[in-house]
């Protein structure tokens, strides 16, 4: 399997469904940059190293406060998922954000900024992609899946940005100030997004979820224009109708544990709440 993470306008993607029981959180450790941890850059400039560092860190940044804010009473995990399901966001903020410790890592990948042959195809396809990942089962400890950073990853809108530093008051305000929510969606959201498509790493919390292939990672539901919008979208219509079968939980939509992340995020440090899009969608 492969997944995509597609700009505006983009083909959906397919999904899958599946079904499982809750599982127990774990506390986090602090985070840190992906660069202390066991995994590897290849093909990467040293620009193209320190963008895709630093939305490392902004990913482990958004799981961590995304692991303290969750509750069924916060709308930024609300929108995204339903009650049931907070405890299996919680153990995926946590595997994320605790990947920290370079000699016991709890998962390991290979960022590649210089995709080649079939996936560079994939990344130039349609409008084109901003990142696409390995989602097959390794076959070993040391087989170290990929997720490339298309060229689209380092200049397409969704991916410009990176989170501020919070102890910049004046970044942060001006962050926080932006009309659209859309500005919100940084590299390191990405990249949260592209990581739970990884077997490795999405197994840790949907151990007895996989596809034909055995495969645990998730998939990309109706992936439109604004992908943050179609998981809500999907909330809506989970919430609906919790009986229908053609659409997929959302635990096992990428985007989803991406979109709560960057909203509990958001909602801690802007102090703001976010308006529910109508229909699950927001203009």
């Amino acid at each position: 399997m492969l997944a995509h993470i597609l700009p505006a306008g983009a083909i959906a993607l397919s999904y899958l469904v599946h079904y499982a029981e809750a599982a127990p959180g774990l506390a986090p450790k602090p985070a840190s940059s992906l660069t202390k941890r066991a995994n590897t850059f290849v093909g990467c400039d040293g620009e193209q190293k320190t963008k895709a560092g630093k939305a490392a860190a902004d990913m482990a940044n958004l799981a961590l406060h995304a692991y303290s804010e969750a509750s069924t009473d916060n709308y930024g995990f609300k929108h995204y998922f339903k009650d049931d399901e907070l405890d299996k966001f919680k153990l995926a903020m946590s595997t994320i954000s605790s990947n920290n410790d370079p000699t016991n890592a709890l998962y390991n990948f290979t960022i590649n900024c210089n995709p080649t042959g079939n996936v560079e195809k994939s990344c130039k396809a349609g409008k084109g992609s901003y990142a696409i990942t390995d989602g097959t089962v390794p076959k070993d400890d040391k087989d170290h899946k990929s997720i490339w950073l298309c060229p689209l990853f380092f200049t397409g809108d969704q991916t410009k940005n990176d989170l501020p530093n919070i102890k910049d008051g004046d970044k942060l305000k001006t962050w926080c100030d932006q009309k659209d929510y859309t500005f919100f969606t940084t590299a390191g959201h990405t990249l949260l997004h592209e990581i739970t498509h990884l077997d490795a790493v999405a197994k840790k919390w949907l151990p007895d979820d996989a596809n034909n292939k055995g495969e645990h990672g998730t998939e990309d539901f109706a992936q439109g224009s604004r992908p943050i919008f179609d998981a809500r979208r999907l909330k809506v219509l989970v919430d609906n109708d919790p009986n229908r079968d053609d659409v997929p939980a959302p635990r096992f939509n990428a985007e989803s544990y991406a979109g709560a992340a960057t909203e509990l995020w958001a909602q801690k440090f802007c102090k703001k709440e976010f308006i529910p899009p109508k229909n699950g969608y927001q203009t």
